[in-house]
């Protein structure tokens, strides 16, 4: 009974000095595994980063339409006798597009050419005998308005004769015939359309708050979904002199060089207008670790990755630019920065890009 009651009391000092022995025997090497653990560098990614030139465009939508563009119309009625253009022809200032019959505007100023010669006879006959004062001056006076009423008559005559032939008032391409020979015209009706697309105009807005700084001639690029891979180089070449208070924006006009013919009236552009240029060092967005109203990277020197403040520029598209902090050809953590803290010691996976 004695040796059981001891052993109750012994018990729980053999289980205490295990305890104790197992600690004093597992610690050392636990210990040195920490320690090798925190020895052992973290793989991040890094890039090297360098002074750049950037751009800071405004980004707007923009309707297309021609430097000029017009409906053809008849000014006089009368009927189609020939048609020289076909659907989408390129036409010069001045070509012959349409004749309408003019037969009777060519008699009519045939006989006035007539008359104004005869005016003109009398007008001499009577100019030298007033000279000797054998006749009356009203009656040369009157002789002068008959010769004077023929010319006004004649020029007339002749403007309806030259509108019987309808010409290119621009060089441009046509649209699409709408007449025949031996139709009836009047001048509601439209015969085709006309533009010139040598030069393509687009007009787009641009927020209030951008306006001061708008030029003339600033340089304004255009992407269409027509043509993805290409872009369309132009000037500002308008700015209104108004605001629209219901979107406070201000129209604007950009010109493009359209040698190609790529670009057509009515075409949906995206239009960027580039406000402004300036160097600065670019990291990627996801090197940026925002801390309260502060921002800070992680920067590889030496295998370890120290932090530094740095003040922020503008952001573009991805790309922070870097005002102050940073100097070019410093490698700047990108991936694996919630695995270091200060002086984590680090190792660049790969090339620094």
């Amino acid at each position: 009974m004695r040796n059981y009651q001891l052993g109750k009391i012994l018990f729980p000092f053999l289980i205490i000095l295990l305890v104790v022995t197992c600690i004093y025997l597992y610690l050392p090497k636990h210990s040195d595994a920490n320690q090798t653990f925190a020895n052992k560098p973290v793989i991040v990614s890094a890039v090297n980063v360098t002074m750049q030139t950037q751009s800071i465009d405004l980004e707007s939508l923009g309707t297309s339409r021609a430097n000029e563009a017009i409906f053809i119309k008849s000014a006089q009625n009368d009927y189609v006798t020939e048609v020289f253009f076909n659907d989408g022809d390129i036409v010069k200032k001045g070509q012959v597009l349409v004749q309408l019959n003019s037969e009777q505007e060519k008699s009519a100023v045939a006989e006035l050419q007539i008359n104004l010669k005869e005016e003109q006879r009398q007008l001499n006959r009577l100019t030298e005998l007033a000279k000797s004062q054998a006749t009356a001056k009203s009656l040369l006076e009157e002789q002068r308005s008959k010769f004077e009423a023929t010319q006004v008559q004649l020029a007339s005559a002749t403007i309806k004769l030259a509108e019987m032939t309808i010409t290119a008032p621009f060089s441009g391409r046509l649209g699409q015939r709408l007449i025949s020979p031996g139709a009836f015209i009047t001048s509601a009706n439209e015969i085709t359309t006309l533009d010139d697309i040598s030069t393509i105009k687009v007009d787009f807005n641009v927020p209030e708050k951008y306006l001061a700084a708008l030029k003339p001639n600033m340089v304004v690029t255009a992407k269409s979904p027509a043509y993805p891979d290409i872009t369309f180089s132009g000037v500002l070449s308008n700015i209104s002199s108004r605001i629209n208070p219901a979107t406070r924006s201000v129209p604007v006009t950009a010109s493009f060089d359209n040698k190609n013919q790529q670009l057509r009236s009515g075409m949906l552009l995206h239009t960027f207008v580039k406000l402004s240029e300036f160097n600065a060092i670019l990291v990627p967005e996801k090197a940026i670790i925002p801390i309260e109203n502060q921002h800070f990277v992680y920067v590889v020197e030496n295998g370890l990755a120290n932090r530094k403040e740095v003040t922020i520029l503008q952001r573009l598209h991805g790309q922070v630019a870097i005002a102050q902090g940073l100097s070019e050809g410093q490698q700047v953590v990108t991936e694996g920065i919630i695995k270091i803290r200060p002086g984590s010691s680090v190792e660049v996976k790969g090339d620094a890009q």
